[in-house]
């Protein structure tokens, strides 16, 4: 084994005060202390992994247990398929939305939650490629933001919500983000 180099041979000079000093109170320990003991022979090779011990099913049950296990699954799918609500709830009004350059889009209204909110679901076709937001409109004036949305090419399919009392607007819009331009209108 080598002998213990200088603190300086190993961080140099450029050190802070205090952390020279740590740095050397923490070296002297080491220093002190020596090297660690010599490994024992007797654990100098790891010991074998115990063998695991197979206990076969019977041929006669392996059919058995498949089709239960299969049963089970279809058991507990069905069971979370009723407890989320079945094939989903119907909307209470759907609105159609028409923009320009063949661009469309289909806004589900859903029955106002306990919190006052009313859930919908917007799908768009035709629209370019980015950032859109669905206003509702107050005399052909944007008056509340129902949120943004991203679109890719092709349809999309939003989940947004309108947090307010919606007799109090006549319309609905589609806008990109920053512009007051609508793409889409009902």
């Amino acid at each position: 084994m080598s002998e213990p180099r200088d603190l300086r041979d190993l961080v140099g000079d450029d050190l802070e005060p205090d952390e020279r000093e740590r740095l050397e109170r923490v070296h002297a320990m080491l220093v002190e202390a020596g090297p660690p003991p010599e490994l024992p022979p007797a654990i100098a090779r790891a010991p074998e992994p115990p063998s695991a011990r197979i206990l076969p099913l019977p041929r006669r049950f392996r059919y058995t247990t498949i089709a239960a296990a299969a049963i089970i699954a279809l058991a507990l799918f069905g069971l979370g398929y009723l407890a989320g609500g079945g094939p989903g709830e119907q909307p209470v009004e759907t609105l159609a939305m028409h923009g320009s350059q063949g661009a469309s889009a289909e806004l589900d209204l859903f029955a106002k939650d306990d919190a006052g909110n009313w859930p919908m679901e917007l799908t768009v076709t035709g629209l370019a490629p980015g950032t859109y937001e669905l206003w509702l409109t107050r005399g052909d004036e944007l008056a509340a933001s129902c949120g943004s949305f991203a679109v890719a090419a092709g349809e999309t399919t939003v989940p947004l919500n309108a947090p307010f009392v919606l007799r109090d607007f006549d319309g609905w819009v589609v806008v990109p983000v920053g512009r007051q331009t609508p793409v889409l209108t009902t």
